[in-house]
Order: C-alpha cells, then sequence, then structure tokens
C-alpha cells in the first residue's frame, strides 16, 4: 500500500515538471515552422537542398519518363477520333490507374490496336467475310442551286463603307463606343473571338485540374476531394435534408404545369414520348432575339413564337418572322453587331481577361519563395549558379525554338507533338552542341513525316512489351501538400462583422457560422469553403469569391455589386431578394440554387452549367449564358433583355410567362 502511494507521488510530480516545461517551451505555428525550414536552405540567393547522387538520378529519370509518357498522351490524343467510345473511356481509365511507364504505354498501346483492328474490319459485314464494294456504287456529288441567287449586272462597283451600315448595326456599334470609351479600352473583341477565349480558357482549366489531380493521386494523396464526405454529424445530415426539400417545393407547381400540358397533349394526338426530358416554354414570346431559338424534339413551345428576330435561321415560324424576311432591313452583320454589343457591355471579355490574370498571377505566386526569390530556372540564375556549360543548353534550346516553322507551330498547338528538320537536329545534336550526339544523329536520319508516327507507335508497344525497361514506379515516391494556414470558423456567428468581412480571406473555411449585418468591401475570400453558412442582410462590393465551394449557404437581402464568382461550386445556395450586378459566375457549376425576387444585370454566366435552379420573378439584362447547359431548370416570370443563350442547351426544362428582347 505504501509502495503504491509513493509511486503515485512520484508519477504526480513527474507530471506536473514535464507540464511546466511543456508550458515554457515556445510553440510554433505551422507557418512560422515552414518559415524556419525555408531559412536553413536558403542561402541568400535561392534555396540550396542538399539531396544524394541516387536522389539526383532519379530526379532525373523521373522527368525523363514524364517527357515520354506526355509524348503517349498527345499521339492518344491525336487518334482518340478514330477510337469507339468504349475504348476511349477504357483509356482515360487505364491512364489514371497507370503509375509507371510501361502501364501507361501498355493503355495506349492497347487503344491504338482497337483502331487497326477497325480497319482490319471496315470491309466486314453481317455473315463475316469480306465483301467488295461495287464500283458502280457511285453517289454525285449535288451541285449548288444557284436560282435563288440574283446577278446585277453594273457598269461600276464600289465597296461599302461605314455609311453603309444597316441602321441597328450603326446603333450597336455606337452603344459598343460608348461602352468601350466609359470602360477606357482601346479596343474591343468580337463575340466569335471572346468565345473562343473561353473554350480555350475552359479546355485549359480543365487539363490543368486533370494534370493535378493525377499527380495528386500517383503522389500519395490521401486528402478528400469532397468536404461533404467529412460531414458525419447527424445534426449537418438533418439540416442538408430540410434545406433539399425546401428547394424540392420550388419545382412542384412546374410539374403539375408539366403534368397538365402532358395530358393536353396527349388528349390531342400529340407525341408525348420523353416529354419529361423536354423543355417546356409557355407564353413566353422571344422578341428581335439574337440567337436562334431551341427547337425540335427536345422543346415543346406552347404560345412562345419568335418574332422579328434579327437573323434568318431556325425553325419556319422563326425565320419567316423574321425582320429580314418581313420588311428586308436587316443586312447580315447586325446580328454580329448586337452579339458584338451585348457580350461587350455584359463584361464577358473583362471577366475572362480579369480571370487570365487571377490564374498568371497564382502561377507566378506558385513559382515565388518566401525571400522573393524564384523556384524555377532562367537563364541567368542557371549562368551564374552552374557556369557557361548549362547556359550553352538553354541556348540550344532558344535557337531551336526560333526556327520552327509555320507548320511545326500548327502541329504542336493541334497534335501536341511535331517533327524536328535536319538542320534542327543538327542544332541539338550536332558537333557544336552540348548534347553533341552522333549516334542519335544516324538513328534520326531516316525519320521523316511519312513514317514518324510509325516509329513512335512502336516504339510505345515496344515500352509496353518490356523491350525498353523502366523500372521506376511513381508508387513509391510521396509527395506531402503542405499545410493549410488559416483561421477556420466553425459555429462562430459574424454579427456586425464587416470589418473582418473586409478584408482578404485565404484558407479560412467557414462551417455552420452565419454571417448577418456584416457588409463586405473589398474582402476577396479565396480557398475558403462555406457550409451552411447563411448570408443575410449583408451586401458584399468588390469582394469575389475564388476557389471557395458553397454549401447549404442562402443569400438573403444581400445585394452584391462587382461579386464575381469564380470557380466556385454550389449546392443548394438561393438567392432569395438579392439582386446582383456585375457579378458573373465563371467556372462556377451549381445544383439546387433557385434565385427568387433577385432581378441581375451585367452577370453572364460563363462555363457554369447548373442543375435545379430556377429563375422565378428575376428580371435580368445584359447576361448571356456562354457554353453553360441548364439541366431542369425554369424561368418562371422573369423577362429578360440582352441575355442570349450562346451554345447553351436547356435540358428538361421550362419557360413560363418570361417573354424576351434582343436575345
Amino acid at each position: 500500500m505504501v509502495i503504491n502511494c509513493l509511486i503515485f507521488i512520484f508519477l504526480s510530480l513527474f507530471a506536473s515538471v514535464y507540464l511546466q516545461q511543456t508550458k515554457t517551451l515556445p510553440q510554433l505555428s505551422e507557418e512560422e515552422f515552414a518559415k524556419k525550414l525555408n531559412e536553413k536552405y536558403y542561402d541568400g540567393e535561392a534555396l540550396n537542398i542538399p539531396i544524394g547522387e541516387d536522389a539526383v538520378h532519379d530526379l532525373h529519370k523521373h522527368w525523363s519518363e514524364q517527357a515520354i509518357s506526355g509524348l503517349m498522351a498527345a499521339v492518344s490524343s491525336y487518334k482518340m477520333h478514330l477510337m469507339k467510345k468504349d475504348a476511349k473511356n477504357e483509356l482515360e481509365y487505364c491512364s489514371k490507374q497507370a503509375f509507371n511507364i510501361k502501364d501507361h504505354a501498355k493503355c495506349v498501346s492497347k487503344a491504338l490496336e482497337t483502331i487497326e483492328s477497325k480497319k482490319r474490319n471496315r470491309w466486314t459485314v453481317f455473315t463475316g467475310k469480306s465483301k467488295k464494294v461495287s464500283s458502280k456504287m457511285v453517289v454525285e456529288r449535288s451541285k449548288r442551286d444557284i436560282s435563288d441567287y440574283k446577278i446585277k449586272k453594273m457598269d461600276s462597283y464600289k465597296l461599302k463603307d461605314k455609311s453603309d451600315q444597316g441602321v441597328l448595326t450603326t446603333l450597336a456599334k455606337y452603344l459598343q463606343e460608348t461602352i468601350r470609351i466609359v470602360k477606357n479600352k482601346n479596343e474591343t473583341k468580337s463575340w466569335r473571338r471572346v468565345i473562343n477565349e473561353v473554350k480555350t480558357m475552359g479546355k485549359e482549366i480543365e487539363m490543368e485540374e486533370s494534370i493535378q489531380e493525377q499527380n495528386m493521386k500517383k503522389f500519395g494523396n490521401t486528402i478528400s476531394k469532397n468536404l461533404l464526405k467529412k460531414m458525419k454529424d447527424e445534426k449537418d445530415t438533418k439540416l442538408y435534408q430540410e434545406k433539399y426539400e425546401k428547394v424540392k417545393d420550388i419545382r412542384l407547381p412546374l410539374k403539375f404545369l408539366r403534368e397538365a400540358v402532358k395530358i393536353g397533349m396527349s388528349l390531342s394526338g400529340a407525341n408525348t414520348s420523353n416529354f419529361d426530358s423536354k423543355t417546356i416554354k409557355l407564353l413566353s414570346p422571344r422578341f428581335l432575339s439574337l440567337v436562334p431559338d431551341q427547337t425540335g424534339n427536345d422543346t415543346v413551345n406552347l404560345l412562345s413564337p419568335s418574332l422579328f428576330s434579327l437573323h434568318n435561321d431556325g425553325s419556319n415560324d422563326e425565320a419567316t418572322f423574321s425582320l429580314r424576311k418581313l420588311l428586308g432591313i436587316i443586312t447580315p452583320n447586325d446580328q454580329d453587331a448586337w452579339l458584338d454589343f451585348i457580350v461587350e457591355a455584359a463584361g464577358v471579355s473583362d471577366s475572362i481577361e480579369d480571370k487570365q490574370k487571377l490564374l498568371k498571377e497564382k502561377r507566378r505566386k506558385e513559382m515565388i519563395g518566401m525571400h522573393g526569390e524564384k523556384l524555377y530556372f532562367t537563364k541567368e540564375n542557371v549562368t551564374k549558379r552552374y557556369g557557361e556549360e548549362e547556359k550553352r543548353k538553354i541556348e540550344v534550346f532558344e535557337k531551336l525554338s526560333s526556327t520552327y516553322s509555320k507548320k511545326q507551330v500548327t502541329d504542336l498547338d493541334k497534335k501536341g507533338f511535331a517533327l524536328m528538320s535536319k538542320s534542327q537536329m543538327e542544332t541539338v545534336y550536332g558537333n557544336g552542341s552540348p548534347y553533341n550526339s552522333s549516334e542519335a544523329l544516324q538513328s534520326l536520319a531516316n525519320i521523316d513525316e511519312n513514317n514518324f508516327l510509325e516509329i513512335v507507335i512502336k516504339t510505345i508497344r515496344d515500352i509496353a512489351d518490356g523491350k525498353l525497361e523502366s523500372n521506376y514506379d511513381i508508387k513509391r515516391g510521396n509527395r506531402r501538400k503542405r499545410a493549410i494556414v488559416g483561421s477556420p470558423f466553425v459555429l462562430s456567428p459574424l454579427t456586425f462583422a464587416g470589418t473582418a468581412l473586409s478584408q482578404t480571406v485565404v484558407l479560412s473555411p467557414l462551417v455552420l457560422s452565419p454571417i448577418t449585418l456584416s457588409p463586405a468591401v473589398l474582402g476577396p475570400i479565396i480557398l475558403s469553403p462555406w457550409v451552411f453558412v447563411p448570408l443575410v442582410l449583408s451586401p458584399r462590393v468588390l469582394s469575389p469569391l475564388v476557389l471557395s465551394p458553397l454549401v447549404g449557404s442562402p443569400i438573403i437581402l444581400s445585394p452584391l455589386v462587382l461579386h464575381p464568382l469564380i470557380l466556385v461550386p454550389g449546392v443548394m445556395n438561393p438567392f432569395v431578394l438579392s439582386p446582383f450586378v456585375l457579378s458573373p459566375f465563371i467556372l462556377s457549376p451549381q445544383a439546387l440554387t433557385p434565385v427568387i425576387l433577385s432581378p441581375f444585370a451585367l452577370s453572364p454566366l460563363i462555363l457554369t452549367p447548373m442543375v435545379l435552379s430556377p429563375l422565378v420573378l428575376s428580371p435580368f439584362v445584359l447576361s448571356p449564358i456562354i457554353l453553360s447547359p441548364q439541366a431542369l431548370f425554369a424561368v418562371v416570370l422573369s423577362p429578360y433583355a440582352l441575355s442570349p443563350l450562346v451554345e447553351s442547351k436547356l435540358i428538361a426544362s421550362e419557360v413560363v410567362l418570361s417573354p424576351s428582347w434582343l436575345s
């Protein structure tokens, strides 16, 4: 008994001394720890991280194999249009599962084999035997019908100048020029050019995200991608379900309307197959439309004609009642002129430029160290640290890139690879080059445009068959993601917190923390997800949301001005009595996000698909929907103007009592 008491006293004393010592130890935050670690290897000019010879060899080998893997991916992408859908899907899945270059080569080789088998079997018919196509089966090329064109014979002709433009074109040009002066811009872009830039940007971001996803997977990423998977609390799940039911109730009247229309069509003997997936337009005429209406088997139009359109396309009725047909006063340029004006006035090009600047700045910051040092090689810092020999290597590739032909540039843009000319091979592997290799020159001597692709494909198959060995497996590498540094808010209501929210918020998630009576100015929110964070009576100005997903965060009585949402996917974020201006949605897909009694202007949707996100009593203007398909969508009692749908399909949607102008 005495011994037990002594042991207890000893342990108590030891614990108290230990706690006293730990209290006196300095506690470093993760940011401070990273800074000290950085300073340890910073030599005044650059980060000098010591690694062994084996690590250097592995790093060089990994870079080389990444280049080969990139070439294989480019070849498979170039040939992908010849593959069947199943082969494409299998190639994509297989490539994501590949952890070394041999596995990747097997994926590409297998996909290319499906093309070869397709070529071998293209004459095979149902009997399994090859049949020769009769040479008598000839389809003649139909001649163009020129009967609709009237040829004018005149003594002289003159080119049209600006004074010969139509009235509508002149008006649109004048308005566009006014917008340009107000924005203090030197030039404006055509709407077609802007749409192409949007498509290009979307592809670049999609490719960048795909690369990041694959890299994180290859290097052992274990961080959950879906914040909802972490929300196991029953209270949160119940709240999520309640919000879903409320949003679901919004579509009940539309469901009754759809059923009534379906019954009426059935009684009249109309075809109602696949009716539930069709878009219904009821009492929603379009006036002076700029783009053709969605017609065909996917749309049911009830008392919703398109009248006095500025184009000559679309359905027979739309073309018949167009201004060009009725009055003959519309020139072919009027449609383009008004679309140019809408795209410029809505700020689509400005939003794209801002997004491009944001991406550029993000990439720049990622490549700048804590002390302002560049985290990448330049000709200057390589020469300074490694001497003239390494400088010569850089100059070889500078010379090579300056000699690209127009065809090579086109091939690199479209295919992702191009063949060097003989003189370029000499530049890289010749006597004056630090990469001098007579063996390489000799092996490349017989390669030309005719056999180049064939040789590359054969090499891929050799890698897949193990004839060209590579023992590097990326599973062995572990990449650690940098620690998140921020100030998360959990169950922390923010009331009268306008000052705090009027500053940049980075890496600070908000969970179950309602924001009320907290107006914000110049308070961008970056990489800070919101989960069940209502925004009530809290207008926001110049406070963009960037890379910050929103879940169950209604916006109520909170106007938004100059508040773009960029890369902000969202679920269940209704806008109620919250008008917004100059607040585009860019690459921000939404689901269950209705807009109710919230008019908006100059707020285009760009690359932002939406599901179950109706507009109710929310008129809008100068807010085109660009490359943003809408599913189970509805526009109810929401007239709109100067807001065309550009390559944005409506799927199983309703447009009710919502006339439009110049859209």
